[in-house]
């Protein structure tokens, strides 16, 4: 092999660590990028149900890990990346996955859902990509991957902090990918719309949609976010940086895809049933 063939072969993802990969989207990014022949490494603060899935997808042929990982701990993120390094070697590609969609608006929410909500969604992925750079850098290679939401520019009544949440998102993604520009290093978000997940139809239930998605269309699902993750990680993505890519059946412009349910809303323009 030559020297630009080594370099090339180098330079490929080999190793992904999604966070919040126990279930719903996270599960279905892990599964994709294994299909996609990665090592994945499940991380997610239900280290018993990462790692149940981490075995079925290693009874399948691939590589998998589960990893305990609260991402509101520094200390926690370097446990879970020194696992993952053990198993698998460095980690080529961080997926910032884990993150929650409280319901309230700015009078509503509570301080104690305020700080659970950005240190989660927004201080959770800060940290695994703080962590992870020092060794991006020396590689000169990395893959970022932060999964936001068509809420980070287009927001929506009663998603105060979420909203909030996922625009900081989008602004560190900008920022990551601005100021490492010449390491090697992209840093990009997926943003999908309201994507159908076993989680999702628990949350809509509460809030009074017990038939969720029942006369919905276009929803997104885990695996659309998973494919969608693996082109902006994978090789025909190398020159992608800062991107926002909208998974979203064209909610993003048109913000009418017949996808959301406002329960306490008085008119409800966005339902469409079929």
């Amino acid at each position: 092999m030559s020297r630009a063939e080594e370099t090339n072969q180098n330079r490929k993802v080999k190793v992904a660590l999604v966070t919040g990969a126990a279930q719903g989207v996270g599960l279905g990014i892990a599964q994709v990028l294994a299909r996609h022949g990665l090592a994945v490494v499940l991380a997610d603060i239900q280290s018993d149900l990462a790692n149940h899935e981490a075995d079925a997808l290693k009874a399948q042929g691939h590589m998998a890990l589960g990893v305990a990982l609260d991402v509101t701990s520094a200390e926690s993120w370097r446990a879970a990346i020194l696992q993952s390094e053990a198993a698998f070697g460095p980690v080529d590609a961080l997926v910032n996955n884990a993150g929650i969609s409280p319901r309230g608006t700015a009078e509503t929410t509570s301080e104690e859902l305020w700080e659970t909500c950005l240190g989660i969604n927004l201080k959770g992925s800060w940290l695994g990509i703080r962590e992870l750079l020092p060794g991006f850098r020396q590689r000169r290679f990395g893959r970022i991957v932060n999964i936001g939401s068509t809420r980070s520019t287009r927001p929506l009544r009663g998603l105060f902090a979420y909203g909030v949440s996922k625009a900081g998102m989008l602004a560190m993604t900008q920022q990551v990918a601005v100021e490492y520009v010449n390491d090697g290093i992209t840093s990009n978000m997926v943003a999908p719309g309201w994507v159908d997940t076993p989680g999702e139809r628990l949350l809509q239930k509460r809030h009074g949609r017990e038939d969720f998605p029942a006369g919905l269309k276009n929803l997104i699902t885990p695996e659309d976010v998973g494919e969608a993750t693996w082109y902006v990680v994978g090789p025909a993505a190398d020159r992608v940086n800062g991107l926002v890519l909208y998974l979203d059946a064209g909610l993003a412009v048109a913000d009418d895809a017949g996808m959301i349910y406002l329960p306490n809303a008085q008119h409800n323009r966005y339902e469409q049933r079929l």
